[in-house]
């Protein structure tokens, strides 16, 4: 099996979220029905991302174009000087 091409965007923001089992279970056969259908949109991130657009559109009447324009767009040397930062994490001191 070939590692999946990397396809969340370099704007999106890690979060989580706390599913009960029936929760799981349903987005698990969302991903197989997807997987029979040979879609590649079958993560948990994938389904949970469709099920938000679906919702907006068909609930609240907005379109992703609306969203957008919603958004602040950041300046450009704002995004590549947040891209290249990095921190360096400091080693756990041994307690015994």
């Amino acid at each position: 099996m070939s590692p999946r091409e990397k396809h969340i965007p370099e704007s999106a923001h890690r979060t989580s979220v706390c599913l009960t089992p029936e929760e799981r279970a349903a987005i698990r056969w969302i991903s197989e029905v997807r997987r029979m259908k040979k879609d590649k949109r079958t993560t948990t991130n994938d389904i949970l991302v469709d099920a938000l657009w679906f919702f907006l559109e068909k609930t609240e009447s907005k379109t992703k174009d609306q969203i957008r324009t919603m958004v602040p767009i950041a300046p450009v040397e704002l995004r590549s000087q947040n891209r290249n930062k990095i921190t360096e994490m400091p080693k756990p001191k041994n307690r015994r």
